[in-house]
């Protein structure tokens, strides 16, 4: 059985410390950019994610990709 991937949509994701919690763990928040283009390079996402955590007040954490696709018999 052959299976077909096809890409609906990829989200760029950047994380950044908010703060820290009352154990002096630090905290995040995402900031989420939906609607990539599924064909764009991982390279191209993690220069875009470090350009725009350059324009955030707070320091920038994990950048990180997620892809959703559709799964299909042949």
């Amino acid at each position: 059985m052959a299976v077909t991937k096809t890409d609906q949509s990829t989200k760029l994701i950047v994380n950044v410390q908010t703060g820290v919690d009352a154990n002096g763990k630090a905290k995040y928040g995402q900031r989420n950019f939906a609607s990539i283009n599924p064909g764009v390079s991982d390279d191209v996402l993690l220069s875009t994610g470090k350009a725009l955590g350059t324009l955030q007040s707070h320091q920038l954490g994990t950048i990180m990709r997620q892809d959703e696709c559709t799964l299909s018999e042949a």
